[in-house]
């Protein structure tokens, strides 16, 4: 009997560890946000990216670490490689005369169960965002970078077609980006005026996959950025083309 039930025992530890792996596998950190008015949900399996914005048909698929960003188009079964285009240099006019400072402003409130810090974005003395940023969000690390890298290619299409004579807080936040994402993860984010632009709504650390997975889907035709320009003559969307908060 004592053999029997060490066994059984045994069989269900078994069990209980491959369903536990099987669950780990699928598993992924679904995080639902607000973006400038539009709700969107980013899927992170801790390497890959899948962003969906809502009433939006395509998403958006990433790797940070390789650098990679596609759209995914469902109707017209088409993808859009951008990789190539964040490979190149963002080129960001020069601000001669200007000073761009990234300021701590003291603790924040509570938000979303994370203890929050202030951080000002101020431009010749002028606050031109707030961020209020949470720290040691390991699950949150390749979100970050993701969002980062969607920012480099908004900066790569987007400076060569402005005129020169831009507003200073709207070069600022595109050029600090990668300033306020070493201080944590923004949680909310304000434009000079107060009005929030970014919110985290919630975060699921134990959600499903995504309904396409973090894959490239099959039997679709893919595309490069020249390709989609010839096209279409503009530049392709990033989600909802508002990805510049987080992070800035």
């Amino acid at each position: 009997m004592n053999v029997f039930y060490q066994s059984f025992n045994k069989s269900l530890i078994y069990i209980v560890i491959f369903f536990s792996l099987t669950a780990s596998l699928s598993a992924a950190v679904q995080l639902e946000v607000t973006n400038k008015g539009n709700k969107e949900t980013i899927w992170s399996d801790g390497e890959n990216l899948h962003i969906q914005a809502e009433g939006e048909l395509g998403y958006l698929l990433l790797n940070p670490v390789k650098r990679q960003l596609f759209t995914i188009n469902p109707s017209q079964k088409q993808i859009v490689n951008l990789s190539g285009k964040i490979k190149q240099s963002p080129k960001i006019p020069k601000m001669n005369d200007t000073i761009i400072d990234v300021v701590e402003h003291g603790a924040g409130p509570k938000m979303r169960g994370y203890e929050t810090m202030l951080y000002l974005l101020k431009v010749n003395g002028e606050i031109c965002r707030s961020e209020y940023l949470a720290k040691s969000v390991e699950e949150l690390t390749n979100v970050i970078a993701g969002l980062e890298l969607m920012t480099e290619y908004k900066i790569i299409t987007t400076f060569g077609s402005l005129p020169a004579q831009l507003d200073l807080c709207f070069v600022a936040e595109h050029m600090s980006y990668k300033r306020f994402s070493k201080h944590g993860f923004p949680v909310k984010s304000n434009d000079q005026y107060e009005k929030t632009e970014f919110e985290m709504i919630s975060i699921n650390k134990f959600a499903k996959n995504p309904p396409n997975d973090f894959k490239l889907p099959e039997g679709f035709t893919v595309i490069s950025y020249e390709d989609a320009m010839a096209s279409t003559g503009m530049p392709p969307m990033v989600g909802t083309g508002h990805e510049m908060h987080p992070p800035q």
